[in-house]
């Protein structure tokens, strides 16, 4: 049984990563991104080293200038592209593409290094089913930065928990801190949170660790600053001063709080519920034991996540619509998993033997994570289908610059809570030859996980056989 377990898990994950290979998909901002590389270069070439192209007002795309408003997450490799010989957006969108499918692979192989360095090592197979049931299913075949900006997190939570060097702990968090502008606070966080459980575990000295890991955010944010000195002639992006790219009011940034959370057409506990719940699981476990374990960590987990679902509820878009699901939030889900299986997975096991004991239990586990998977399949065969959930409003929502924050935030409103869910749109995928089978090899891969994780935390005599 175990044999035949670890074959679906591997036959899956593997499968997963050939098609995500063999099938790109150019998506998102992409494009932007791209000409945003050329028009850096461009300033650069005539000495433009301030404010280029800046005009102080958003253009019908919602940009200020000609090199855009994204992080360096995806410019820096695109320049080194550029750099290295690539012509056109094809070559260009092609490696971006296969970056993400690295980042999600790399995300594998350090959550296998961690937790088997932290004693964990069974809670890999929890991981193993986070990644298998999440979003990513479509989003590594894309070129949308959400995988690359998941490796680099996790590499940076990786590097503080093992401890890695600490010229590593710096190298990992200035990768880190080009992913968001926003993040820096976050990255802080987890990163002590790392080191400190990677001290009470080994002993090690970590302030080498924190000096380094300090450093690299510092240059992070330098790099990020002259980046925006040269678009925007400031250190801090006018995104944030711009009122017609946030939320207005505190009952609509609630409501839009709520809906990154659980809101049918975003929320991350109906896009990726098995994340959502573990994570959750882990910090009432821990408060409720607080006696007995040392609850810091998870209030940290809880601040963090608190933190960034206001700080989506605050940007027009909390969601990085038009996208599917959470798109915004998607990056998070496994450096937390991980830390959370890391700081509480002992407390986690009898909870968790406990459900999966019975056969029953386990099936209905399956069942439901895998009726939360199946959206995520039919988007990889059928991407396109989505698009009808945007286009339920008539007219569609426009953009608060070009239409009216007002009129934007009703139709949002109206499209997060009350029209026809998107996952519903992203089933008709699964309808398909492809998506048949990618369903079929992802249900044996998450009961295989299942299986494997059951067999590390019940005791053989107190499994009942299925």
């Amino acid at each position: 049984m175990k044999a035949a377990s670890l074959l679906a898990v591997v036959g899956a994950f593997v499968f997963l990563v050939g098609v995500w290979i063999a099938l790109p998909w150019v998506s998102g901002d992409t494009p932007f991104v791209l000409d945003g590389s050329n028009a850096f270069l461009t300033c650069l070439h005539n000495h433009d080293y301030s404010a280029c192209g800046y005009t102080g007002r958003l253009n019908y795309w919602g940009l200020m200038t000609s090199v855009g408003d994204w992080p360096l997450l995806q410019h820096v490799p695109d320049l080194i592209s550029i750099g290295l010989g690539a012509d056109g957006h094809a070559a260009r969108a092609r490696i971006l593409e296969l970056l993400s499918v690295t980042g999600v692979v790399a995300s594998v192989v350090l959550a296998w290094l961690v937790l088997s360095r932290a004693g964990q090592r069974a809670w890999f197979w929890a991981f193993m089913l986070v990644v298998l049931s999440s979003p990513f299913l479509w989003y590594s075949r894309t070129t949308a930065a959400e995988a690359l900006a998941t490796g680099l997190l996790v590499c940076f939570v990786a590097a503080t928990v093992l401890p890695a060097h600490p010229i590593v702990v710096g190298l990992a968090a200035v990768g880190a801190a080009w992913t968001k502008e926003t993040s820096y606070p976050f990255i802080a966080a987890l990163g002590v949170l790392g080191l400190v459980l990677a001290a009470r575990r080994t002993g090690i000295r970590i302030r080498p660790h924190l000096i380094w890991g300090t450093v690299g955010l510092a240059v992070g944010i330098l790099a990020a600053s002259v980046f925006n000195v040269v678009r925007y002639g400031k250190v801090i992006s006018p995104n944030f001063f711009e009122a017609k790219l946030h939320t207005p009011g505190i009952e609509r940034k609630l409501e839009y709080a709520a809906g990154v959370l659980v809101s049918p057409s975003g929320g991350m506990f109906v896009f990726w519920p098995a994340a959502s719940v573990l994570v959750l699981a882990a910090c009432v476990v821990a408060v409720r034991r607080r006696r007995d374990v040392d609850v810091r960590p998870a209030l940290v987990l809880v601040l963090v996540i608190l933190g960034l679902t206001l700080g989506f509820a605050s940007w027009w878009t909390p969601f990085g619509w038009s996208a599917i699901g959470p798109r915004l939030a998607l990056p998070w889900g496994l450096p937390l998993v991980l830390l959370a299986f890391v700081a509480y997975g002992d407390v986690l096991r009898p909870l968790v033997a406990r459900l999966l004991a019975s056969p029953w239990r386990l099936l209905v586990v399956f069942a439901v994570v895998l009726a939360f998977t199946l959206p995520n399949i039919g988007t990889t065969w059928r991407p396109n289908a989505t698009g009808a959930f945007f286009r339920q409003q008539h007219p569609p929502c426009d953009a608060p610059w070009r239409g009216g924050v007002e009129k934007w935030n009703r139709c949002q409103h109206e499209q997060m809570w009350f029209d026809r869910p998107m996952p519903l749109y992203g089933l008709h995928g699964v309808k398909s030859l492809g998506g048949a089978v990618t369903t079929a090899l992802v249900a044996l891969g998450l009961l295989g996980c299942l299986l494997l994780l059951r067999g590390e935390l019940v005791p053989a005599q107190q499994q009942r056989p299925i």
